[in-house]
């Protein structure tokens, strides 16, 4: 064979940043000074998975985490599809209250500006008793002796989504309307319709 017939290209590809870090801090009048830290990693594992890491402080002993994964292009599709763990807890008064979910979530592209999504979450919330009960007022003290509150909900929405950037919108309109069930199994019953537009 004759040498002249190849070539040999060298490629050196180098991953940039796809991530950002992020504080903030906030102050109110009612309820003081917080502070909030994000992680975001838009190529989670190599794979293109978008995840954000964040956890908040604030007065009250107000702590927040949350931790959510997507894959918008799932299983190779244009669907987007992703999950989200949650964890709040605050300390107001006499009461400690702990609220913990966990969702996953999908997307599914219609037409162009058309989508729908769809939702399953699940909610545990407990109350809890920081000074003597004697001192706490009695609706709280039900809550107290129920234990841990479980929820069980689904939702769909349909969104229609015109505008030209989703961080800086300068033209264009996003109008969603949603509807929400819990009710089969845990402590909530409820349906839920809303829309929103913008």
């Amino acid at each position: 064979n004759d040498v002249s017939d190849y070539v040999i290209l060298r490629v050196s590809v180098k991953q940039l940043s796809a991530g950002s870090v992020g504080i903030a801090t906030n102050y109110e009048v009612d309820k003081g000074m917080g502070a909030e830290g994000h992680i975001d990693d838009n190529n989670f594992f190599g794979q293109g998975y978008r995840a954000r890491l964040a956890a908040g402080f604030g007065r009250h002993a107000v702590q927040n985490y949350t931790f959510s994964v997507e894959d918008p292009y799932f299983l190779g599709s244009p669907i987007s599809a992703g999950f989200d763990l949650q964890k709040t807890h605050l300390e107001d008064g006499s009461l400690d209250i702990n609220d913990e979910s966990a969702a996953v979530r999908m997307i599914v592209p219609i037409t162009e500006s058309i989508s729908t999504s769809f939702k399953y979450d699940l909610r545990f919330l407990q109350y809890g008793a920081i000074s003597e009960k004697e001192k706490i007022p009695s609706i709280y003290t039900t809550l107290i002796e129920h234990g841990k509150f479980s929820s069980h909900s689904i939702s769909q929405s349909i969104i229609y989504n015109t505008l030209d950037n989703p961080i800086v919108p300068r033209k264009g309109m996003l109008i969603s309307s949603s509807y929400d069930y819990a009710g089969f199994g845990g402590d909530s019953q409820y349906h839920r319709i809303g829309s929103r537009a913008s």
